[in-house]
């Protein structure tokens, strides 16, 4: 059985046993085990550790052997498809139905998605997201968060953990800012198979054949980096010139009856998704936050840190931003030898290359955003709407201040405490703000 045959055959399997695919992690395994690779040499090319690698594909096993009634660990299973490959009855057919269940995949175009091979935590979040679109059946589901959260993983994971409910899934980046036109005809190529002389010539028309097309067949379209698109050096939730017509779509796939999902990324919400969220129970957002403690920990691990108990201050610092822990680590490896007691001495909130990621956020704002934010940057505490707006210059008003901090939660770059009126900022965007602005507050 060569290696092709093997993978489609154990992923059959798989999904047959449990009712949904390996993950991308357990496929890595497998593959690299056909090649008669160590798990520690597997870990190594999956940057994983070996202790959560051996975990994974010990997973991978037990199922395997459920499902094919014999006892399949990583030393024998070659051996187990090789004797079936053999089997007389091989070439004609397969047991348990198996090439049924491989030959029913959807069709996929995952462009240029991102590898979730190495994926931390999020388990209730992905149930939670799954629930809204498998069992409620969601039209329009956006996912929020600041930078570096991981928006676009989770975006992925949930496409892959979902993909054999729908018949057609398509993952596009809006990177390249495509006009909706562009886009659309694309989309509408690939799902309904039309040829590029009879796509739509007008946005009006693409988003008719768009909805019609999400109608004909059960698709899942994720549409990563909504942000590129939206407008700069205005309050948030508006689009670009030009882009407005994304919005008219996004409105329509969320009001209109089909039997499709659309899923997007973005850093700011859009006025469309704030309204149709609050009164159509099939349109629903999800602000991606930090990882817990236990997923975060793992980062921690496989980045080669000294355990130690001032991992939790350590993962509070940056709040379980998973792109932070993961950049952080390596200095805190680099210069510190691996042990955050060490980095923490510093009392600093070291940014490194997350400076990066903040210089695009903060590009977006507006005069007043940047004042609200430099304001609570020099407080340093959680502080009240009324508390805020004494200490703001008289040239801010009450009506202009609400407006700035609701623009600044699209934009996810203040928090709110839970069940209280009280706005503070992250460490990492207050030690930005003073970084880039100073102790402005005024």
């Amino acid at each position: 059985m060569d290696v092709n045959t093997a993978l489609e055959f154990a992923k059959a399997s798989f999904l047959a046993e449990t009712g949904k695919s390996p993950t991308d992690l357990q496929i890595d395994i497998f593959e690299k085990a056909l090649e008669g690779k160590t798990y520690e040499k597997i870990a190594e090319d999956c940057n994983c550790a070996d202790s959560y690698v051996k975990e994974v594909g010990s997973d991978l096993w037990r199922i395997l052997s459920s499902k094919l009634g014999k006892k399949v660990s990583k030393k024998s299973f070659r051996n187990i498809f090789e004797e079936y490959d053999r089997s007389p009855s091989s070439a004609t057919q397969q047991p348990n139905n198996l090439p049924e269940v491989a030959s029913s995949h959807c069709r996929q175009d995952w462009g240029e998605a991102p590898d979730v091979s190495i994926f931390y935590g999020r388990k209730e979040e992905l149930t939670e997201l799954k629930r809204w679109i498998v069992a409620d059946k969601c039209r329009l589901v956006a996912l929020l968060g600041m930078g570096g959260i991981g928006k676009t993983s989770l975006a992925v994971k949930l496409g892959k953990q979902i993909q054999h409910d729908f018949d057609r899934i398509i993952w596009r980046s809006l990177d390249r800012s495509p006009s909706l036109n562009t886009f659309l005809a694309e989309i509408i190529s690939l799902i309904c198979n039309e040829s590029k002389t009879n796509l739509p010539t007008t946005p009006s028309e693409a988003i008719s054949r768009a909805i019609k097309c999400l109608s004909a067949q059960r698709c899942l379209l994720i549409i990563d980096g909504i942000e590129t698109i939206m407008e700069t050096g205005k309050l948030a939730g508006k689009y670009r010139e030009r882009y407005q017509d994304y919005g008219r779509f996004f409105q329509k796939v969320g009001e209109l009856n089909h039997q499709s999902c659309l899923v997007f990324t973005s850093s700011e919400k859009s006025t469309e998704i704030s309204l149709l969220a609050s009164r159509i129970r099939l349109v629903r957002s999800h602000k991606v936050g930090g990882l817990t403690n236990e997923a975060a920990q793992q980062i921690l691990k496989d980045r080669g840190l000294v355990e130690e108990r001032e991992w939790h201050d350590f993962i509070d610092r940056y709040e379980g931003n998973p792109l932070a822990l993961w950049m952080i680590s390596a200095t805190v490896v680099n210069l510190f030898a691996g042990k955050a007691s060490d980095f923490l001495k510093t009392g600093t909130v070291f940014l490194g290359q997350i400076e990066g990621v903040l210089f695009l956020m903060f590009e977006r704002l507006t005069e007043p955003e940047i004042k609200v934010i430099c304001q609570l940057a020099a407080i340093n505490s959680p502080v009240s709407f009324n508390q805020l707006r004494e200490r703001i210059s008289g040239d801010i008003s009450s009506s202009v201040l609400m407006n700035v901090l609701e623009s600044l939660s699209w934009r996810s770059l203040i928090e709110t405490e839970v069940g209280q009126d009280l706005f503070r900022l992250q460490p990492v965007i207050r030690k930005y703000a003073i970084n880039r602005f100073g102790q402005k507050s005024s």
